[in-house]
């Protein structure tokens, strides 16, 4: 049984940011602001790299290439033909570009090799059998239960922000009308990954279990 003081703090969280009428929120201002700073430096460079094959193609070489948007930093650098920065700015923005177009099963055993576990620690720690595993391995276009991401949130021990994006993967977003959703949030804020202890919080609210 969950000590009544976690009990308690968990009321309190639930409490602050229950809200039953809201609906989910699928993307915030911040995360927009960054899309929009991708497409416009995807753009720049495809515009840069027509400029450098015309001038390839004269036998002309331009000066310097224009300003690029570092997304890694948020900071603005010059960045010169030929430097090595280029490169790792260039890798930076394909590795994240990649990342927003993962599908849920691509970005959850990539977060499972990234963690150095197994596929059978994971998926015994999220409590998914392991036909229902093979099924997301197998098929890269599997559309889970939002009730099977979450235990995975658990059981990869994600970050609150981690957690955001594999539930947005699967087409989710934490909840402020579901108290499963809240309860599972402070869980991870606070860093707690115990499935046991958070299925105890979660039948004293009335919440369906993990398992």
């Amino acid at each position: 049984m969950a000590d009544q003081k976690l009990i308690n703090e968990v009321g309190k969280y639930i409490d602050k940011y229950y809200e039953p009428a809201k609906d989910d929120i699928k993307i915030d201002k911040e995360m927009l602001s960054i899309f929009d700073q991708i497409t416009r430096f995807r753009k720049k460079r495809t515009e840069q790299k027509v400029l450098r094959e015309e001038a390839q193609y004269t036998n002309s070489k331009p000066e310097e290439i224009p300003e690029e948007f570092d997304i890694s930093t948020m900071q603005k650098t010059k960045i010169k033909k030929g430097m090595s920065s280029t490169i790792s700015v260039n890798r930076n923005i394909d590795n994240l570009m990649n990342q927003l177009e993962e599908t849920f099963s691509q970005r959850l055993l990539r977060m499972i090799d990234e963690r150095g576990m197994t596929d059978s620690e994971a998926y015994t720690k999220a409590y998914v059998d392991r036909r229902h595993f093979s099924k997301i391995r197998k098929d890269v276009n599997y559309v889970p239960n939002k009730k099977t991401v979450l235990a995975f949130t658990i059981a990869l021990e994600l970050s609150l922000d981690e957690a955001k994006d594999l539930l947005g993967s699967a087409g989710f977003a934490l909840s402020r009308s579901s108290k499963t959703d809240i309860i599972v949030a402070y869980f991870l804020q606070n860093k707690i990954y115990d499935m046991f202890e958070i299925n105890d919080v979660l039948d004293a609210y009335g919440q369906p279990v993990f398992g």
